[in-house]
C-alpha cells in the first residue's frame, strides 16, 4: 500500500540548531511520503512582560529574523526538492505554537524541534513543541536535537486499550514507508488487588486489556500485511514502560487529545512525558474530536 501525503508537511523554524534538525527530519519524511514541504517562520509582538528586554527591536526586525531562519533552513536543503516538490516558504505573524497548530488542521504533519527546557522552566514558560503538541488538532512530530536524521531502526507505538486507531494507523503506515518493524507497547496499571493473593478481578481485567489491544493491532495488521509487528505488555506506569524501550534511532508514535496549551504544559500526560524525555523523534497522533 502506497502512502502519499497530499496535504503536505509543515516544519516550524526559528534559526536554532534544534529547528534545523527538524528540517532535516521533515525533508526525509517528505521524501518518504512524496509530500510538499513548507518551511514556516513565525514572529510575534513581544508580550508586555518582556518589552523592557526588547526595547529598540521593531516588528520589522522580528519579521526579518523569521525570514532569515526560513532562508537558512531552505539553504540547508542545498537545492533539493523534498518529496519531488519545490519547497514552500512562509513568514507568518503570530505566536509560533498557535500558528503551527492552525496549520496542523490542514496538513498531514507539523514538525518542530525540541529544546532542552527543564521541568520548572517548561511548566512556567512552556515551549513551542509542548504547547503545539498539546493544542494541535492534527499530528505533530517533535524532533530532539540529537536524534538520528535517517530512517528509523523500528517504529514504536504506545497504545492504551481504548481506541488506539489514530496512532496505530500512523505507526503502521510509517513502518511500511520506512521499511522497518513495528513494536506496539501497552502498559497495564496495577489494580487495587495488586500484590494480594486474591487478584481474580485484576487477572480478568488484564486479560481483557490484552485481548482488546491484540484485537486492535490485528485490525490494522490486515490493512498493512507487509509490516512485521510485535506486541509487548508491561506492568506499571505507561510513560516509563514506553521510555524504557526507546533508542535514538527509533520513531515513537503516541496518542493524545488536543488541550489548551496551558493545560498541556502542566497536566503531564503520557504523551507529554514521552515528548519531554524521548531520545528519538515522537509523533503525537491526536484523537480528533
Amino acid at each position: 500500500m502506497h502512502n502519499t501525503w497530499y496535504r503536505g508537511i509543515v516544519v516550524g523554524v526559528d534559526g536554532s540548531a534544534e529547528s534545523m534538525a527538524a528540517v532535516d527530519w521533515a525533508a526525509l519524511t517528505a521524501d518518504r511520503h512524496e509530500a510538499r514541504l513548507t518551511v514556516l517562520g513565525a514572529y510575534m509582538t513581544p508580550p508586555p512582560a518582556t518589552m523592557s528586554a526588547t526595547i529598540g527591536v521593531s516588528i520589522a526586525d522580528l519579521r526579518a529574523d523569521a525570514r532569515d531562519a526560513v532562508e537558512r533552513a531552505v539553504a540547508r536543503l542545498d537545492g533539493a526538492w523534498p518529496g519531488g516538490h519545490m519547497v514552500d516558504q512562509r513568514i507568518v505573524h503570530g505566536a509560533p505554537a498557535y500558528v503551527l497548530a492552525q496549520r496542523s488542521a490542514s496538513s498531514d504533519l507539523v514538525v518542530v524541534g525540541r529544546r532542552g527546557l527543564g521541568t520548572w522552566d517548561r511548566a512556567m514558560l512552556g515551549s513551542v513543541s509542548g504547547a503545539l503538541a498539546a493544542s494541535a488538532p492534527g499530528p505533530v512530530a517533535v524532533i530532539p536535537a540529537k536524534a538520528g536524521i535517517h530512517d528509523p531502526r523500528r517504529v514504536v507505538a504506545g497504545v492504551s486499550n481504548d481506541d488506539a486507531g489514530p496512532q496505530l494507523d500512523l505507526a503502521f503506515a510509517e513502518a511500511q514507508q520506512r521499511s522497518c518493524p513495528l513494536i506496539v507497547v501497552h502498559a497495564m496499571e496495577p489494580g487495587p488487588g495488586a500484590g494480594l493473593d486474591f487478584g481474580g478481578p485484576d487477572l480478568r481485567r488484564e486479560s481483557a486489556e490484552r485481548d482488546e489491544v491484540q484485537r486492535q493491532v490485528a485490525r490494522w495488521a490486515e490493512k498493512y500485511p507487509t509490516v512485521p509487528q510485535t506486541v509487548t505488555f508491561h506492568s506499571g506506569n505507561a510513560a516509563e514502560a514506553l521510555l524504557e524501550q526507546l533508542r535514538p534511532d527509533d520513531l515513537v508514535v503516541v496518542g493524545g487529545r488536543p488541550h489548551s496549551p496551558t493545560i498541556g504544559r502542566i497536566r503531564y500526560s503520557v504523551s507529554d512525558t514521552v515528548l519531554r524525555r524521548s531520545p528519538s523523534p515522537v509523533i503525537v497522533a491526536h484523537q480528533r474530536d
